[in-house]
């Protein structure tokens, strides 16, 4: 499998650290029957939605964590 991770905030044997134990995950889920090499080359190929913005869904973060005590 290529590279398939780009985390710039962590060193690149951090990411390949990842990316071992995300292969060696489905490996396992592979020889357990769970994945078919087809399911696998599915989810390959599968667009990577964006995840929103958090200026996009700040009506769902409420400042009600932080009230001013007087």
């Amino acid at each position: 499998m290529k590279d398939f991770l780009e985390i710039a905030c962590l060193a690149p044997e951090e990411v390949k650290h990842i990316e071992d134990e995300i292969e060696k995950t489905i490996a396992a889920k592979k020889a357990e029957g769970l994945f078919t090499e087809k399911d696998i080359l599915e989810i390959e190929d599968m667009p990577l939605r964006p995840i929103p913005d958090l200026l996009d869904v700040q009506s769902v973060y409420e400042n009600h964590l932080f009230t001013h005590s007087e």
